[in-house]
């Protein structure tokens, strides 16, 4: 049986091995193919993540607002779950017209304004730098001639928009516009079908939930479902209720950042305010995403509007940081600052700006689960393991020597049980054999 299982171990190294270097000699044939499939079920995957976000506004109508139709009249209560369906969607799609009748014209008529003046912007520009060079050249005798610095500046803008390079930035921006027309079609196609979709995950939701189930207890070993039903729970607790929570919280500094603006005066409020609460979704770099751009259209502008602008944004980050995302999120990600910039980071150079946005939650889920695995296993490992954590007391030669006494411990347990177990035999066979010569004698 040794032998056997021996060469059953060889069999399954020899056969992974060879999967690894297939897999690794047609590895871009491999990921053409996923990225075929993942095309293919993109509506699928949106229409998902659609029902997944509507379906908080879902419960809400399903449980608060109709909970109790059909507690009397059992003729209503199938009525329910099609009443809380179209109020859901009747209330994002009111939000979303009202946002696109209220904000796209002003955002419009800025974009527009912005480009007729962008001239008077650029001369603007220039009399800021001459005026910084000879700030520069008066208090600290930089001596620097800014009619090179111009000059070179010039030159260097001639150079771009030379003949040549003309040409072919009209080349690249034809084939720009075309992959543009091509992908905005395309993600124009999946977002109805995302929306189409949606509306049958929610309507069936249970059904599907059901079914997932099945499948689970079917074709996994039940010692992993409470693992497998674990991680779907933080799964949803750290992705769904942050995702809902980060879409609510930018909402709410945008409309802040607009109000402020408006109130002191900063041109551009519109626009700006809708490109600051776009890229706050994105944890940790989205802020200076969002405050780089509409700062430096402001310094053409006016460079006081700028000043005010970032005391603004500042202002409101920390208000967002320190009370506005507590409330609203709460703890639920529970990542210091450089976990949260590590998951940027690294889900930014993976997937983009997916990675950008779903990076943080997504690794939530994976250092919860590992904490909680490492806290488990210490605890398994006792005194030794908590006196192990502690720099004070870290002395391997105590913790050495305490391991051997405590496996000696447990040898002298195990011998000491052997023992009784073996005299108990012995006084057993005895008190057999006492009543075997009592028979015989009787």
């Amino acid at each position: 049986m040794k032998k056997l299982a021996s060469i059953k171990t060889i069999l399954i190294a020899i056969a992974f091995t060879v999967f690894l270097l297939f897999l690794k000699d047609n590895i871009a044939v491999l990921w053409g193919i996923a990225v075929k499939i993942a095309e293919i079920l993109n509506p699928f995957i949106i229409g998902f993540l659609f029902a997944y976000l509507l379906n908080f506004p879902y419960k809400f109508f399903y449980a608060k607002a109709f909970g109790k139709m059909g507690s009397k009249r059992k003729i209503f209560a199938p009525l329910k779950k099609p009443l809380a369906i179209i109020c859901t969607y009747t209330l994002i799609t009111a939000i979303i017209v009202a946002i696109i009748w209220i904000v796209v014209p002003q955002i419009v008529e800025n974009i527009s304004s912005l480009a007729n003046v962008f001239p008077d912007y650029y001369q603007t520009l220039m009399v800021n730098i001459e005026s910084f060079i000879d700030w520069l050249n008066t208090t600290f005798n930089a001596g620097i001639n800014k009619d090179d610095i111009i000059n070179t500046f010039m030159n260097e803008i001639l150079k771009v928009l030379s003949a040549n390079n003309i040409s072919q930035l009209a080349g690249k921006t034809g084939e720009a516009i075309f992959g543009m027309l091509t992908s905005t079609s395309t993600g124009l196609y999946n977002f109805v079908m995302g929306v189409v979709i949606s509306v049958y995950f929610l309507a069936a939701k249970e059904h599907l939930c059901r079914l997932v189930k099945r499948l689970a207890v079917a074709f996994i070993p039940i010692k992993y479902l409470p693992k497998i039903y674990e991680i779907v729970d933080i799964t949803d607790t750290k992705c769904g209720r942050f995702l809902v929570g980060d879409i609510i919280d930018s909402a709410f500094v945008g409309l802040l950042t607009f109000v402020a603006m408006s109130i002191l005066g900063v041109p551009y409020a519109p626009l700006i305010a809708v490109l600051i609460g776009v890229t706050n979704i994105i944890p940790f770099f989205g802020p200076f995403i969002g405050a780089i751009p509409s700062a430096f259209i402001l310094f053409l502008i006016n460079p006081w509007d700028m000043i005010k602008f970032i005391i603004i944004i500042v202002i409101i980050q920390q208000l967002d940081g320190n009370l506005f995302k507590p409330k609203i999120i709460g703890n639920q990600v529970g990542l210091s600052s450089f976990w949260v910039l590590f998951s940027v980071i690294l889900g930014g150079a993976l997937f983009g700006l997916p990675g950008f946005i779903l990076g943080t939650p997504i690794f939530a889920v994976i250092y919860t689960l590992i904490s909680k695995k490492t806290k488990n296993k210490i605890e398994e490992k006792g005194k030794i393991a908590q006196e192990a954590l502690d720099f004070e007391v870290l002395n391997y030669q105590k913790i050495a020597a305490e391991q051997k006494k405590l496996r000696e411990e447990a040898e002298a347990l195990q011998k000491q049980k052997l023992k009784k177990m073996i005299g108990l035999d012995k006084s057993d066979s005895n008190s057999e054999e006492n009543d075997t010569d009592s028979d015989d004698k009787k």
